[in-house]
Parts: structure tokens; C-alpha cells; sequence
């Protein structure tokens, strides 16, 4: 189980535009709901979180945009580092996902972040999506060829934030869809549960 789930979680993608109603409720623990979405477009079901975390939004972003501790919290990074700074609100990165096991390999992908404020309600959008063609592929490691995701931060209260959070991702190779498709609510549940012990960490500083 935890082998498939790995490969899922990290990168994540958004469909705005489906109905709400088509979203399935798949985990809905410690305030962290879960969702799954099957689309015509893609093997792979889409994916969504919904949850409220206790801090401030420029915490947040730090953590981010601080890509070399990705591992601190995003479930299976192996390791994260900058390849590009376009601006203080867009970089490029690369990541490795670990696949715990003999049966995948790790993943690896580059993946272009870009931050959108929005004044007038003080939200805030991060997009990102995979570059797959950036640099060349490594030996050892499969290219993830499409990885779409979307944060929205919405500020409730100084120190509280609420979080939609969107992912559609193909992580390449020859992971069959339905086996991948069965544990998409682990590699997200757990990576939230991470970001709100490092925003309370944060907090208290």
C-alpha cells in the first residue's frame, strides 16, 4: 500500500472548473478533508484538500518557497533543490520522490512555482506545474511527465489560514491507474499533517 501511495503524493494539480458535486469525499480526518475526482483527461483521478491551519500566511509561504526542506514535510521527497529564481514570487525547482521498495523506481521532476497574490481579498494562488523536458532524465530515476497543482490561501484571522488545495499528476512509467487511484487520501493527509506541526513550530517563535 505504501509503495503506490508514495508515488502519488507530492505533486498535486487543480480542476477548478468540475462540479463540486463530482468530488468524493475519500479521508476526512483531524479536520483535513480529502477528495478524489475522475476526469476524462487523465488515468489518474484528480485530487483535493480542504483544511484550516493555525498560522500566518507569510509563514506559509516561507515554507513553500523554501524548497530544499520540502523533505520536512511533503510525503516521500527525498531531497529539493533551486535551479532557477525568476522573481521573488517564481522559481524552478528539481525534486526526487522516494519509492520505498525494489518494484518502482523514484521519481524526479522539475517543476515551475509561481506565486499570485490577489490584494483585494488578500488571497493568495500558488501554481505550479512539471517541466518534464527541462533537463535531461537521469539514469535510475523515471521523469514525472505531468504534475499540475494549485494552492488557494485564503487568511481567516491573523493566524488562521484556510487552504484549498488541487493536484492532477502522472507519475510516468508503468503504474497501473487503479492501483495508484486507490491511495490517493495517504501522501496528502500526511503532508498536511507536517505543514500544521511547522506552522504551530513557527508560531511559537
Amino acid at each position: 500500500m505504501k509503495l503506490f501511495s508514495l508515488i502519488l503524493v507530492l505533486i498535486f494539480s487543480p480542476h477548478l472548473s468540475y462540479p463540486q458535486s463530482a468530488w468524493v469525499l475519500r479521508k476526512d480526518k483531524d479536520g483535513i478533508l480529502i477528495y478524489d475526482l475522475k476526469t476524462d483527461s487523465s488515468k489518474f483521478n484528480s485530487i483535493k484538500v480542504e483544511t484550516e491551519l493555525t498560522g500566518r500566511v507569510e509563514d506559509l509561504m516561507s515554507l513553500l518557497l523554501d524548497v530544499g526542506s520540502h523533505y520536512k514535510w511533503a510525503y516521500g521527497t527525498k531531497s529539493a533543490s533551486l535551479l532557477k529564481r525568476i522573481s521573488d514570487k517564481e522559481i524552478i525547482f528539481y525534486k526526487v520522490i522516494n519509492s520505498p521498495g525494489l518494484v518502482v523506481a523514484d521519481r524526479d521532476m522539475v517543476i515551475r512555482m509561481k506565486v499570485i497574490p490577489h490584494p483585494s481579498t488578500k488571497s493568495i494562488n500558488v501554481e505550479s506545474i512539471a517541466l518534464p523536458n527541462f533537463m535531461p532524465p537521469k539514469d535510475n530515476l523515471v521523469r514525472v511527465p505531468v504534475s499540475n497543482e494549485r494552492w488557494i490561501i485564503i487568511p481567516l484571522t491573523n493566524q488562521r489560514l484556510k487552504i484549498y488545495y488541487f493536484l492532477q499528476i502522472d507519475p510516468g512509467g508503468s503504474l497501473p491507474p487503479l492501483l495508484v487511484n486507490l491511495f490517493v487520501a495517504k501522501g496528502p493527509y500526511e503532508s498536511f499533517a507536517n505543514l500544521r506541526e511547522l506552522l504551530k513550530t513557527k508560531a511559537t517563535k
